[in-house]
């Protein structure tokens, strides 16, 4: 079935969908992306100064955006009131997010009410893709205040007649599990390890009845998670990928599971940097936004953008990798090693619900948690890291500890502590 991305976008620009190209939506990202500039180089003290000698009629080509200076979280943790457009008073929503380093910093994002409506809108045409009338929705993420994740989705899937129940982040497992078998979700949509922990603590507790689909969203999706959820609750499993600062939506997998496909209407996204395979730093410029604009915000993700047609039909380019974080990964006996790909070969083994990872410049350390009466397979995981990720001469600690809870005050998404972190 071909991603029902297409068709909304294809409305948005006025166009039939089946002579929609991605020449198409260039020129209307383009058309955006220069109002974007005009409106926050008139309200935004951060951009005016930014943008102070840019000829914005001047830019008509992905290769003109390449003229601007791209902004970082550095530019804006404790500087935010400088991105403002607004007055303080038009501002009704909030989010404050940690930084992607290591020191504690915390950065905010403010929207108006009217900024998060575009991200309800998307939600429902994504949702669309492996969602019914009628289906019951169990979210295990955050989200009874307005405008949370959980809210959002619960508002924008509405006129399908959903029934919609929000838990929030899985700490007590079997807790979770309770609600699993009560509420009896067609789909479940949850963070991946969490949802990864749930499905091994379903083995021997029951499996669950009738779960179709798996939404994951806010970390890192790696291939041995999906792979476990999809092979213990026959589900099939979808990945979301989005981000605060892209008003929390950013875009879907579709059934060929080849990529995201992105909300490219609201937002123009280009790789920096790329290398000979096209990996580089994803870079966002979100369309329309009163409050707090960000153009050519640095993300932090190493990703490549494909414009191959998609196997399900789509024809507009996708964002058709994520490698991880710039900021979750470290050099290791001078490789650079990300944590998704430790996670992967953690995931492998099946008694692995939850690790830990610290990293040096020639070592790599990791606490794998297991449920009560499960071990890994040690052997195993070292080969599979040896073989895989990290040169031969870089030393590997494992030690292991049960648990049947996730720290409640831990952050949705993992983070790789390194004794000397490089982002370069």
């Amino acid at each position: 079935m071909r991603t029902p991305i297409d068709p909304w976008i294809a409305a948005r620009l006025g166009i039939p969908l089946e002579s929609m190209k991605a020449e198409s939506l260039t020129a209307y990202q383009m058309e955006r992306f220069r109002e974007t500039l005009r409106y926050a180089a008139a309200h935004s003290p951060f951009y005016q100064e930014k943008l102070r000698g840019i000829d914005i009629d001047a830019i008509r080509t992905p290769t003109d955006i390449q003229k601007i200076d791209t902004t970082s979280e550095r530019d804006l943790a404790g500087n935010e009131n400088r991105f403002l457009c607004v007055s303080p008073g038009s501002v009704d929503r909030i989010f404050t997010v940690p930084t992607t380093g290591t020191h504690g910093e915390r950065k905010r994002i403010f929207f108006t009410r009217g900024d998060l409506v575009p991200s309800v809108e998307f939600y429902y045409h994504a949702f669309l893709t492996f969602i019914q009338p009628g289906d019951r929705l169990l979210v295990l993420m955050g989200g009874t205040a307005e405008g949370s994740v959980g809210d959002t989705i619960d508002r924008s899937l509405s006129p399908l007649g959903v029934i919609t129940q929000v838990y929030g982040q899985v700490t007590d497992l079997a807790d979770a599990w309770r609600t699993v078998q009560d509420f009896k979700p067609d789909v479940i949509v949850g963070i991946p390890y969490q949802v990864a922990a749930l499905a091994a603590w379903s083995r021997s507790h029951g499996l669950p009845e009738g779960v179709r689909c798996v939404l994951l969203s806010a970390d890192d999706v790696p291939g041995a998670i999906r792979e476990r959820i999809s092979r213990l609750w026959g589900a099939e499993v979808y990945s979301h990928y989005g981000m605060t600062e892209t008003g929390l939506a950013g875009g879907v997998d579709c059934c060929a599971h080849r990529g995201y496909h992105l909300r490219s209407c609201d937002m123009y996204a280009e790789i920096l940097d790329p290398d000979e395979e096209g990996f580089g730093e994803l870079a966002v410029t979100p369309f329309g936004r009163e409050a707090m604009p960000l153009i050519r915000y640095r993300t932090g993700d190493i990703a490549r953008i494909s414009t191959d047609p998609c196997p399900c039909g789509g024809v507009l380019p996708r964002l058709e990798t994520i490698r991880g974080r710039l900021s979750n990964s470290c050099r290791i006996c001078g490789r650079r090693v990300f944590l998704s790909q430790v996670e992967d070969a953690v995931y492998r083994d099946e008694a692995a619900v939850d690790l830990e990872c610290a990293v040096g410049e020639d070592h790599l350390q990791l606490l794998v948690r297991t449920l009560p009466g499960e071990q890994i397979d040690r052997e195993m995981l070292l080969g599979r890291l040896r073989a895989d990720i990290l040169p031969k001469e870089a030393r590997i600690v494992i030690e292991e500890e049960t648990m049947q809870a996730f720290p409640s005050a831990r952050s949705p998404k993992k983070h790789m502590q390194a004794e000397q972190q490089d982002t370069k």
